[in-house]
């Protein structure tokens, strides 16, 4: 600063000097370039006349231009520098301006036009002159410290954004997590990534407007947004703010695009999951309370929910609790699924379909495996991805470890207690309960529809003691016709799904009683059991054949007195297969007794016939291809081999085979470690059968303790829940 009143105060000194030499000092500069115009004049108005205001505001003049030819942006100090010596020197020329200073030399005032072209500039129009370079100077100044302000606001604001930006990212590895982890710092975040990138955009635009109004240097300061595409790549790296086209990431666009996406997919996404969650807790609940009719059949999450949540969080919690608890459903259903179907096509209590509990275990296994998956994918930050589910509804992380230590319990239990009870629902068709709401009216009588036992009627009608399902819409019945003088008649029916009894045909009583015992279908002909039995007490059993209308084409008595169990029909070779075994009409009684099965032909005509002594009862016949497996619960056995085995007060399984030429092949005892009373015998595959058996004691009273088990049937146990 102290040069400057230094040089001031010397022009002032030397404008006592004549001036009249600056003629050959303006003389001497007309060719010469403006850099060395302006040094011979910094020369002359420091050595001779400092205060002409002539030679000043030729300096100034020079100062103009060269001002012009700085790069505004990158040469700061040198503009700054010829900014301030222009105003100076045009300061110090408009101090010592006067009428006789342009009366004496307004000749050599540049670029200033007489109004009167013969004349020379006069004071007024010097003065106006020199007012306006100290204008346009003064406004050129304004507009350089404002662009570079602009420039400076424009570049430190795009920087924050990068800042903010990479901060996202170094929280947050993956933009799909981070839908997910919206909280109010995030939105904060996002918030001031915006405010920053607008006033990018806001400062650079003032900058363009300005440069169009005056340029500078050529400076455009255009822009090209750039999407910001992936995540981890893009939007982190500086922008170059003097090149011909400034390259920007899209901060405002990537804002709008995240924004979209979670208030569009992520809250439905929270929406669906909790009402999928809460409906699958409904469902597992009405399970649990055997309420099968409030779950639909082969229950699934909506996989348009769970792509969808696969889209965003591939290892989501969510999901692997939704897939848990769908599986689990399924698993609980198939355990139930016997009781679905209540409806008079049905017809009273209903058998699981054959591989019921090894379909159950499956499912268990994959609800398992599923739990398993999901207890190992329980994270701090999972939780935090759904809080509205795992921190409101399931209390956070600890707790979560605690539920699945729960479910785990349940399932197991879930599994037994079905078994239980549906040991205690095989065991509830020895009795029967007038109350009975399933029933049809035929002939102005009614038929029961409930399979009741043979011995237990209340009134006069139609009773229910077997049933087939031919087909979706059909079922064989059989049963017991009482009159109205108490006379059983055997009767056997078609009913359709509709109710409508399609044809009912009864067979002469003869001597005593009659109860058709046993029906079944195959090859458009209908095979029926029927037993009677006289008033004496002696019991016959006959095989009778009708055509698929009902009306009776052959019967064959079976030389036997022993209760009939099962009617096997061979639809491939027309074949008969009937068991008889022990006189109790108890299903479950442990008697001895010789059991008879024999293999009828398409005429009824016996193509063999065995006998099997035991102790015992027997349970069912399972085929495979060209093999019957006889299987039953035994005390004591005469074995295939003629050793006897006596099991005294226990009881175990027999599975014997007979080939279809009635040639016995092989016979296996399983005796367990435990009592076991076999009850319900289903075939799995062509190795192995599934048990539901009572344990330790008879099933003779409700309730009993049960158990499953799966064997091959070469006399191998696969599977057990004894114990468990």
């Amino acid at each position: 600063m102290k040069q400057y009143i230094v040089l001031i105060f010397s022009l002032l000194v030397g404008f006592q000097t004549s001036a009249q030499k600056y003629k050959d000092v303006y003389e001497s500069i007309k060719n010469l370039s403006d850099d060395d115009a302006y040094q011979q004049l910094r020369e002359y108005s420091t050595i001779k006349n400092n205060s002409h205001s002539a030679s000043l505001y030729k300096m100034a003049l020079i100062l103009e231009r060269r001002i012009e030819k700085y790069d505004p942006f990158l040469q700061e100090r040198p503009v700054n520098q010829n900014i301030y010596n222009a105003e100076l020197y045009l300061s110090l020329a408009k101090l010592n301006f006067d009428e006789k200073v342009a009366r004496q030399d307004g000749r050599y005032f540049d670029d200033v036009v007489p109004a009167n072209p013969k004349k020379d500039p006069n004071y007024q129009e010097i003065n106006d002159a020199i007012d306006g370079h100290i204008k346009k100077i003064k406004a050129f100044k304004n507009v350089f410290v404002e662009n570079r302000n602009n420039l400076y606001s424009a570049a430190t604001k795009y920087n924050e954004c990068i800042r903010i930006y990479n901060e996202i990212n170094k929280k947050n590895s993956k933009l799909k997590d981070l839908y997910f982890l919206v909280d109010d710092n995030f939105e904060k975040q996002l918030n001031a990534l915006k405010i920053n990138f607008d006033s990018t955009l806001y400062y650079l635009d003032k900058l363009k407007k300005s440069l169009k109004a005056r340029p500078m240097h050529n400076y455009t300061f255009e822009y090209h947004l750039n999407p910001i595409v992936i995540y981890r790549m893009h939007g982190l790296t500086p922008a170059n703010f003097l090149a011909p086209t400034i390259e920007l990431w899209d901060f405002d666009l990537w804002i709008k695009t995240f924004n979209d996406v979670y208030n569009n997919e992520i809250t439905y996404l929270y929406k669906s999951i909790d009402e999928a969650e809460t409906q699958n807790c409904k469902y597992v609940s009405a399970l649990e309370k055997k309420q099968i009719d409030n779950v639909p059949e082969n229950y699934h999450v909506s996989p348009y929910l769970i792509n969808k949540i696969y889209k965003y969080d591939y290892e989501s919690l969510a999901n692997s609790l939704l897939l848990y608890q769908e599986s689990q459903i399924r698993y609980m259903y198939q355990l139930e699924s016997y009781r679905s179907d209540t409806s008079l096509f049905a017809m009273g209590v209903n058998y699981p379909a054959m591989n019921h509990f090894t379909k159950a275990l499956e499912y268990r296994r994959a609800t398992d495996s599923l739990l398993v998956s999901f207890n190992d994918n329980i994270s701090a930050e999972g939780i935090k991805k759904y809080s509205n589910i795992f921190e409101k509804k399931y209390k956070g992380e600890k707790e979560l470890k605690e539920y699945t230590k729960n479910e785990q319990v349940f399932n197991n239990k879930t599994f037994e207690t079905a078994v239980n009870n549906f040991a205690d629902r095989l065991l509830a068709m020895g009795s029967w309960q007038s109350g009975n709401s399933q029933k049809l009216k035929y002939n102005g009588d009614m038929l029961y529809a409930q399979i009741v036992p043979s011995e237990k009627f209340h009134d006069k009608g139609y009773f229910v003691h077997c049933k087939q399902v031919t087909d979706k819409n059909n079922i064989l019945v059989g049963g017991t016709y009482v009159d109205k003088s108490g006379g059983q008649t055997a009767f056997v029916a078609s009913i359709d799904t509709l109710r409508n009894i399609k044809w009912l045909k009864t067979f002469k009583p003869g001597e005593g009683s009659r109860s058709c015992m046993l029906v079944s279908a195959a090859n458009n002909e209908i095979a029926a059991v029927v037993t009677s039995v006289s008033k004496a007490g002696a019991v016959r059993n006959f095989v009778i054949l009708l055509d698929i209308a009902g009306v009776q084409k052959l019967t064959a008595e079976i030389k036997t007195k022993a209760i009939p169990r099962k009617l096997v029909a061979d639809d491939i070779s027309g074949k008969y297969i009937v068991v008889f075994s022990g006189a109790s009409r108890q299903q479950f009684a442990n008697e001895e007794c010789d059991m008879h099965i024999c293999c009828l032909d398409s005429k009824l005509k016996t193509e063999w016939s065995k006998q099997l002594k035991f102790k015992g009862y027997f349970c069912n016949i399972l085929r495979t291809d060209n093999i019957y497996y006889i299987v039953g619960a035994f005390s004591k056995m005469h074995k295939l081999n003629n050793e006897d085995v006596d099991l005294g007060s226990g009881s175990g399984m027999f599975c014997y085979s007979i080939g279809s030429d009635g040639n016995w092949l092989k016979g296996e005892n399983y005796e367990l470690n435990k009592s076991i009373y076999p009850m319900w015998i289903s075939k799995c595959d062509n190795t192995t059968f599934e048990v539901v058996s009572a344990l330790d004691k008879a099933p003779e009273n409700n309730p009993v303790k049960a158990a499953y088990m799966r064997f091959t049937f070469d006399g191998k146990e696969t599977y057990s829940s004894i114990g468990k």
